[in-house]
């Protein structure tokens, strides 16, 4: 059954944004690309528009290594699309649905930028995401962060877009070991033959009826998927672990990187305070320094007074 897919990736300088839009733009050479023109959906039309377009949402305070572009892959297992046999056209229908959930979940205005590719292999849509939260703030967290949000968006993902066109949601990690299982399948459903005293007889002797050879098939097909079922759950398990290990370090950074930005934060707040109190010192400074200057010329002024009467008359 083919399959729903959605990949994301994060775009964190504006030169990584310029480097995206020139391959989807086709301003580069794109070797397995037969020509077949775009179909543009929304917003920018070149590399230099769309990075014009995602400086202008950018807010002037942002933090530094700060996600400020979302691009999205949407696409589908090749099976699905009908150049391939399939039922979905090449454009329209599922491309549409998915550039709504898109504008649903970003809000239209953060959406810079949409293309289909139709010269490639498998059609796919492009698009260029600013992550703009409701209330103004850049964070990408809050669309991606962590792997629990990551499968939620994966599984609303495949509700909206992915159902209605009889596409699966994909299972990381066991769908190539479901593949080799299923082989299997039909040996196991299927009627087992019926076995005589006759072929018993002939396999003492070393000969395989048609119904014993049947069964030993059946048998040994039967084994084999046990054991690549147990395998395959061996895997699973160890790269659950895997996963659960990963997200356990990863949250760990993160939490570390947090708490150094709070301490950095709170460094810049300290930091602010002693210029506001420098400042203040330097200004009260000036201020003491001009009343001591007029101080000082009143002195002056009141000696120059006292010397001029202190000063003996010439007798004539």
């Amino acid at each position: 059954m083919p399959y729903a897919i959605l990949r994301t990736k994060k775009l964190k300088a504006i030169t990584g944004v310029l480097g995206s839009g020139r391959h989807t733009f086709r301003e580069t050479t794109t070797p397995n690309s037969d020509g077949t023109p775009s179909m543009h959906m929304a917003g920018a039309t070149s590399s230099v528009e769309l990075g014009r377009a995602v400086l202008a949402r950018l807010p002037q305070k942002r933090r530094k290594g700060a996600v400020i572009c979302i691009e999205y892959l949407i696409t589908a297992s090749p099976e699905a699309f009908a150049r391939h046999g399939g039922a979905m056209p090449d454009t329209g229908g599922y491309f549409d649905r998915a550039f709504a959930w898109l504008k649903a979940r970003h809000g239209s205005a953060n959406i810079v930028c949409a293309e289909v590719h139709l010269d490639e292999r498998t059609p796919h849509l492009v698009a260029y995401v600013t992550p703009l939260t409701r209330d103004g703030r850049l964070s990408a967290r809050d669309f991606l962060g962590g792997p629990a949000k990551l499968r939620k968006m994966q599984t609303d993902f495949h509700h909206w877009c992915g159902k209605p066109f009889g596409l699966s949601r994909g299972i990381e990690g066991a769908k190539a070991p479901h593949q080799k299982v299923s082989r299997y399948y039909q040996a196991l459903v299927a009627v087992d033959p019926i076995i005589t005293r006759s072929d018993l007889a002939a396999a003492v002797i070393g000969i395989h009826t048609q119904s014993y050879a049947t069964l030993l098939a059946r048998t040994q097909a039967s084994a084999t998927q046990i054991k690549l079922q147990s395998a395959a759950e061996g895997a699973l398990q160890d790269r659950h672990a895997a996963l659960q290990r990963q997200r356990i370090q990863l949250e760990r950074f993160q939490r570390g990187l947090e708490d150094r930005e709070t301490v950095l934060e709170k460094g810049l707040d300290q930091l602010g305070r002693f210029y506001q109190e420098l400042e203040m010192a330097w200004l009260t400074a000036n201020q003491e320094k001009e009343r001591a200057d007029r101080l000082a010329e009143k002195l002056t002024h009141i000696l120059r007074r006292v010397s001029n009467v202190n000063t003996p008359l010439t007798p004539y």
